[in-house]
């Protein structure tokens, strides 16, 4: 696992909304089915700058009081990363949520867009 997918890791893991947030892009994009039932007023599953993400984020994290990922696999090159994982924490129980993240990372080292596949 190369040091920006463990960063990414580790920031999810620590639930902090700032910390997440600051992997991202201004403009970055997120994609997840799960968009709308964290924010039910959208037609789009697909969150653009960093504030909707940031207010998504917000609502979805609030639900864990702690949270793991069992990285399965990372497959990258330069400029993406697809990382499969098993989430563990409080919301999922004894059946952990299995997913899989397409990363697109900036020069910068920034999240320009990501994509999630709920399993």
């Amino acid at each position: 696992m190369t040091t920006r997918v463990a960063d990414w890791k580790a920031a999810w893991e620590s639930r902090d909304l700032r910390r997440i947030l600051a992997l991202y892009a201004p403009d970055a994009t997120h994609a997840s089915a799960l968009v709308r039932q964290f924010r039910p007023e959208t037609a789009s599953t697909t969150l653009r700058g960093v504030a909707e993400i940031g207010e998504y984020f917000g609502r979805a994290l609030a639900r864990f009081t702690w949270l793991r990922f069992d990285v399965v696999s990372v497959t990258e090159d330069a400029e993406r990363s697809a990382v499969e994982y098993r989430r563990q924490s409080n919301v999922d129980g004894d059946a952990p949520a299995h997913v899989l993240e397409l990363l697109e990372w900036r020069p910068d080292g920034r999240l320009g867009a990501v994509r999630v596949f709920h399993v």
